[in-house]
């Protein structure tokens, strides 16, 4: 069998080249300590790695949002809290105006402090989130305003309640609808306006049991036939003021805390998807390492082995190069 020359020297040249293809490539492994680096090397695997690659990226969106949204809740249910303690001393106070004690510099002095604790409140309710967003007013600009005039608090915010997506299908609301927790809107039956229901009390220690108010409308007073004044009077409408603030604090509290109750199962729920995301992260990682990561000890043995048929083939050749027939007739 008679091999040209040209063919010996094409064989060995693509034998020795494959070899130093095998070699480059371990060796980039062994760099990378990656076995999986361009998509020539297994189209299929690399397309499954993009597809896991994304998903690292959507999980760390939603891992971001999910902290994003736990400090959002943290902040309304701060927020939520404070409320329920100005509630609460506004039910100390009805409670003791109600006492038969109680005179019309007591009242006064308690009017002045609901004052306080009303404009307290709507603070609260015009409370903005991290973002800039009001934690009560929906995606408006603003919750609650009060009007220059009258001194009235009203609705401004709208009914569209922020949300933040935390899963591939799932989003959770991050904000609060200000009309149920303080109410103030008439399009939301059944909830207690907390301002106007403080206004009220107000107005209640205003009432006098010493003197019978002064009416600029009234006709003038005959000095002879004065008008006989019932101090019993005032106390009754005074006392049935302070029972129906109180019937409507009972709601007003109720009110904070189902929103309370409410951010805190969301808030929950943040750790349940937060819990998911890292398993699944676990069970990615560990696909997208079956699929890319080198085996350092096995790529090291076959990195040595594949020096050691290089050198070996390189020595072959050269050997079998210098056989020519001058050699042979020397």
């Amino acid at each position: 069998m008679q091999i040209s020359t040209a063919s010996f020297y094409n064989r060995s040249t693509k034998q020795m080249s494959l070899l130093n293809n095998d070699l480059n490539r371990l060796n980039t492994e062994l760099s990378t300590q990656k076995r999986l680096n361009v998509a020539s090397q297994d189209s299929t695997s690399w397309m499954l790695l993009g597809g896991i690659k994304k998903d690292d990226a959507d999980s760390a969106a939603f891992r971001a949002n999910i902290t994003l949204s736990r400090g959002l809740l943290a902040q309304s249910d701060t927020a939520l809290a404070n409320a329920d303690e100005r509630l609460v001393r506004v039910r100390e106070l009805a409670t003791r105006a109600s006492s038969e004690t109680l005179n019309d510099k007591d009242k006064a002095a308690i009017a002045t402090e609901l004052t306080e604790i009303r404009d307290g409140l709507l603070a609260i309710a015009n409370s903005r989130d991290v973002r800039g967003h009001p934690v009560f007013g929906g995606t408006g600009e603003t919750a609650f305003a009060q009007d220059a005039t009258t001194g009235a608090i009203t609705y401004t915010g709208n009914a569209s309640v922020a949300n933040v997506r935390i899963g591939e299908s799932s989003n959770v609301q991050v904000g609060l609808d200000g009309r149920r927790v303080f109410g103030g809107d008439p399009d939301t039956p059944g909830t207690v306006d907390v301002f106007a229901m403080i206004d009220d009390l107000v107005k209640a220690m205003g009432i006098s049991f010493t003197e019978a108010p002064v009416d600029p409308d009234a006709p003038p007073v005959d000095p002879a036939n004065p008008p006989v004044f019932d101090p019993a009077v005032p106390r009754a409408e005074f006392a049935t003021k302070i029972r129906t603030v109180l019937g409507q604090l009972d709601r007003a509290e109720a009110q904070v805390t189902s929103a309370r109750a409410s951010s805190g199962a969301r808030a929950a729920r943040l750790e349940i998807e937060s819990t998911q995301l890292d398993t699944i992260g676990l069970d990615r990682e560990e696909a997208r390492s079956a699929l890319e990561d080198t085996d350092l000890s096995t790529t090291m043995v076959e990195f040595q082995k594949t020096v050691t048929i290089l050198s070996a083939t390189q020595a072959s050749i050269a050997k079998l190069a210098g056989l020519s027939l001058f050699n042979y007739l020397k």
